[in-house]
């Protein structure tokens, strides 16, 4: 789990899938609803210009790197959501990413119980 502490360290780190294949790279981290970083915004495409969210549930550091426990394909096809980093996504952005990432979703960020659903495994953590 990724801790506010740690949030200065993601901007502009490098972000790999679970695979170990680049993505891109950290530009604006969400809080979720109590303030701890909840989603990052991943810098992809050519030089840069495309930004998919990636939930930070079950992503590590891994040194400068940022592993996240998803394949770079299902990053890459996020839905795009336009919000301002400073407060928590809209719920109906944070619930439509949960559901393309396979999370489960509650109803507000604070309750949601978050365990990706990836092939082959059970839970992350």
């Amino acid at each position: 789990m990724i801790t506010i502490e740690q949030v200065r360290m993601l901007t502009g780190s490098d972000v790999y899938d679970r695979n170990g294949d680049r993505i891109g790279g950290v530009g604006r981290v969400w809080p979720d609803d109590a303030g701890r970083p909840a989603w990052a915004g991943v810098r992809t495409g050519l030089f840069g210009l495309g930004e998919s969210l990636i939930p930070l549930e079950g992503a590590r550091l891994d040194g400068d790197r940022l592993v996240v426990p998803f394949d770079r394909a299902l990053v890459k096809e996020a839905p795009d959501v336009d919000a301002p980093a400073d407060r928590p996504l809209p719920h109906d952005a944070a619930r439509l990413l949960s559901e393309h990432y396979g999370l489960f979703w509650i109803g507000t960020e604070r309750d949601r119980v978050s365990r990706p659903r990836l092939r082959g495994r059970r839970s992350i953590g």
